[in-house]
């Protein structure tokens, strides 16, 4: 490996860890990567899994942005309860602490190796505020109590695909359970083209939630590019509230009521 990718960190994150060398995991391989613009990706099996900055408050990702937008636009109470599955370096749950400082976050990770590096890598905040629990998204889902979160957020990949069984119909039934009445969930999902999953998963939620739409950019969500889309889920969306955000983001990007139909 040479020099250059050995060099530790310059993106004020994790200082002390080679940049672009792997990690051994216990799915596979992670690693860091310094970009141009100040922040370090996170790389997992070589998939760009996270983005990471020394200021919590700065997302890089536009899924991530689309999913706080629509946490604010929603309305959260003072404080604010929050299950993630998926969690990779922990991005968002550390954006939401810093955010909602009140909040209490649970993040389910498959890979415990995996977590204990987002602790080292992140500066996260310590329980109560932010725990990490290894396991199953499935099965933590399902030992929660009914209406115990306010929030519940699924950012679970495994390569660039959501588990088949953390985007079917029995999965939303258990997130509508566990979602207090009133609550909101979210999800990030591939927009590929010739693909159905991600609009079979909006589906789903469907079924589940009586209010669902769609944020990502225009050609995603049309199923002419590959893309994310950040599925949102609730009783009653404020989609004019959302519609507002998307008119001002930075990058293209559109609300679809109906994406899934």
């Amino acid at each position: 490996m040479s020099d250059m990718l050995r060099d530790r960190g310059t993106g004020g994150v994790a200082p002390a860890v080679p940049r672009g060398e792997e990690v051994p995991i216990a799915t596979g391989t992670a690693m860091l990567r310094d970009e141009t613009d100040g922040s370090t990706t996170v790389l997992v099996n070589g998939v760009a899994s996270s983005s990471l900055r020394a200021d919590p408050s700065h997302l890089d990702f536009e899924y991530m942005r689309h999913a706080a937008a629509a946490i604010a636009a929603w309305g959260p109470p003072a404080r604010l309860t929050v299950l993630h599955v998926g969690g990779a370096a922990c991005t968002f749950p550390r954006y939401l602490a810093h955010r909602y400082p009140n909040s209490r976050q649970l993040v389910v990770e498959v890979d415990s190796v995996l977590a204990r590096l987002a602790r080292e890598w992140g500066d996260l905040p310590r329980a109560p505020h932010l725990r990490i629990r290894v396991g199953d998204g499935l099965e933590v889902l399902r030992s929660r109590p009914d209406a115990s979160v306010d929030v519940l957020v699924r950012d679970a990949f495994a390569g660039d695909a959501t588990p088949a069984h953390l985007a079917d119909e029995g999965w939303w039934r258990e997130v509508r359970r566990v979602v207090r009445p009133g609550g909101l969930a979210l999800a990030n999902v591939a927009a590929v083209p010739r693909s159905d999953d991600g609009r079979q998963d909006a589906r789903f939620a469907g079924r589940a939630f009586a209010s669902v739409c769609a944020i990502g950019e225009p050609a995603a969500l049309a199923g002419t590019r590959v893309g994310n889309a950040t599925i949102v889920a609730g009783d009653a969306l404020d989609l004019d509230g959302l519609r507002r955000y998307a008119a001002s983001a930075p990058l293209p990007t559109v609300v679809r009521v109906g994406w899934g139909t």
